[in-house]
């Protein structure tokens, strides 16, 4: 759950494009943000109540492997209140949505007190890099922070990815769109994926999972 709130939050940090119309004054909107708060939280005490965390070793209704999977995937703790103030603004978002009291821009709304509150935790503060130990100069810091000495938080984790385009959801919120600009029906992206690019199912006696793994370390990490 905590993996998909900070996704959510990466999107909606990097390009501040909340916008409230005119019409939502400050008191709707902090009524919707304590409606969205309680909605997050009672989420996220069901979840670690039902989770993982909540069962015995001796469980046997979760197997070694999804054990095994649910400490890799388990988030850091300064991850946790980020994904937290991402998915009460998102329900925020969607519940003024609902009522239309918010336009497509969402931008300016991030200048409310109400808001900022929400969101204290998410600024990008500047950070001061450490003279680099010449004895262990060339090993990289596994969170990335300061292996670039001029922008150290460039490929850094926990940090927000910029957008290309400003994201356009069917339902202004969270929904994939389904149409295009002129009304046609979009296929569906699983289709296009599959399309484009043939799962051909072929032996090698030349290249093993290696380069495999060498491409996923490529794109998933040096292209981000």
């Amino acid at each position: 759950m905590y993996q998909r709130l900070l996704l959510i939050l990466l999107g909606l940090v990097s390009i501040t494009t909340w916008q409230a119309s005119a019409q939502v004054s400050e008191q709707q909107l902090a009524a919707a943000v304590a409606r969205a708060t309680q909605v997050v939280d009672r989420a996220i005490q069901e979840e670690e109540a039902g989770g993982f965390g909540a069962a015995s070793d001796g469980d046997a209704r979760i197997s070694p492997a999804s054990r095994l999977l649910a400490m890799f995937r388990k988030s850091k703790p300064e991850a946790r209140p980020i994904a937290r103030s991402a998915e009460i603004m998102e329900e925020v978002t969607s519940q003024l949505s609902r009522t239309g009291q918010i336009n497509d821009d969402f931008s300016a709304a991030s200048d409310s007190p109400v808001t900022r509150r929400v969101c204290s935790n998410t600024e990008l503060n500047a950070i001061n890099c450490p003279q680099p130990d010449p004895a262990v100069e060339e090993f990289r810091t596994i969170d990335g922070r300061c292996n670039n000495l001029d922008n150290p938080l460039w490929g850094a984790a926990i940090q927000p990815m910029k957008r290309l385009l400003r994201p356009q959801y069917s339902d202004s919120v969270r929904s994939p769109r389904t149409h295009g600009r002129r009304g046609a029906v979009l296929p569906n992206a699983r289709e296009v994926s599959f399309t484009l690019h043939e799962d051909m199912r072929t032996t090698s006696s030349v290249n093993t999972l290696l380069v495999m793994q060498w491409g996923q370390f490529l794109d998933h990490d040096i292209t981000h």
